[in-house]
């Protein structure tokens, strides 16, 4: 059989991959493939084409979507609001030479349904989109949206156990995997118990906007401590951030890495989400210990991070700091025991491992359909 073609279909700004937990996820769902990865919207200021992405600007959706507000951007994209012919034409152009059409995400599902006819159809499930929304007026809107995608993919991955089992109890999904990307394997030594730096990590992103106020609360109240936040939640607007509290933006994975191994904690103060976050993968591949909400853990529970994590509802995470900080022995402790899960992680999910369900189920369907 000839190698597939295969072609991703994102939102929002995907290059350079660490932009995002969500253009990680996109760049490194794939490799070794005929593949090539589109996008448009959000931060996409201007058409980028590099590599095997195309990023298309749709300046007028993303301006509608802040003027309208409630998380109104994801909606406004599968409504094609302001969408450039440019990009609904490239895209329906490349989904006629693909074998493989793999949505990142549910929103485009609307706009590309009539050329979808005959091609092998993956949902990545980042999330459950519909579950996100649930206090939303979108909501039932999503639900039918997300809803009518799983029920026409052949593949299904999904990113967290309990994401799994929803689709399989809410929406009937058929074909579903546990999919949920390493970030390559790369494992870090942990070097940060003699530091006072804290660390978290974070997009513009509505549950990362709200843990960055919650850590300025308490960073008000260690100031005795460093509190370094990566990713681009910068571009949100902060009020009177305190002198132990520094945005970095974004970073090259090298930035990133010495930040994180240096680092005495990593925090994960997320009250809403679905899906496993990819922040949580980073820490424990960094060998961190870890103080997170029970939203932040989820996606582990097939593993033992009893001894790994620290799990609180925030109330008290300062006196919890000021106790981890103030005893080595803990935190070595803790730290080993995230590097056990590490270990135990690699060993079931593996590297790669996506490649082998896509290219594996493909195979299969198109014997089927010869």
């Amino acid at each position: 059989m000839d190698e597939p073609k295969i072609v991703q279909i994102c939102h929002g700004k995907i290059y350079p991959p660490y932009v995002s937990a969500y253009a990680l996820r996109a760049n490194n769902l794939l490799t070794g493939y005929n593949t090539t990865i589109v996008s448009t919207g959000g931060m996409i200021i201007k058409d980028n084409f590099i590599n095997n992405i195309r990023e298309y600007r749709s300046l007028l959706t993303t301006l509608y979507a802040a003027i309208k507000g409630n998380r109104y951007f994801e909606i406004a994209v599968s409504r094609g609001q302001f969408m450039r012919r440019k990009y609904t034409d490239s895209v329906k152009s490349i989904i006629s030479e693909s074998d493989i059409v793999i949505l990142e995400g549910p929103w485009q599902y609307y706009l590309f349904k009539s050329s979808l006819e005959d091609k092998y159809v993956v949902y990545d499930a980042h999330n459950v989109e519909s579950l996100l929304r649930k206090e939303n007026k979108y909501y039932a809107y999503t639900v039918e949206l997300e809803k009518g995608l799983v029920n026409d993919s052949n593949l299904i991955l999904s990113m967290a156990a309990p994401d799994m089992d929803y689709f399989i109890n809410y929406f009937q999904a058929k074909n579903i995997f546990l999919e949920t990307i390493m970030l390559g394997g790369i494992t870090f030594q942990w070097n940060g118990e003699n530091s006072r730096n804290i660390v978290f990590i974070g997009s513009i992103y509505k549950p990362n906007i709200d843990a960055v106020n919650f850590i300025l609360g308490i960073a008000r109240q260690l100031p005795e401590f460093q509190f370094n936040i990566i990713g681009n939640v910068n571009l949100h607007r902060f009020p009177h951030v305190p002198g132990n509290v520094k945005f970095y933006g974004m970073l090259t994975e090298d930035a990133k890495n010495k930040i994180l191994s240096s680092s005495i904690l990593a925090l994960n103060p997320v009250f809403e989400g679905g899906g496993r976050n990819v922040k949580m993968v980073d820490y424990i591949m960094h060998g961190i210990p870890i103080i997170t909400t029970e939203i932040g853990a989820r996606g582990f529970s097939e593993y033992n991070i009893n001894k790994a994590f620290i799990v609180d509802s925030g109330e008290n995470y300062v006196s919890i700091i000021k106790e981890l900080t103030s005893n080595k022995e803990i935190l070595e402790t803790m730290s080993r025991s995230v590097e056990e899960l590490r270990d135990a992680m690699i060993k079931k999910e593996g590297i790669g491992n996506a490649s082998d369900i896509i290219i594996r189920e493909y195979s299969k369907w198109k014997s089927k359909n010869k």
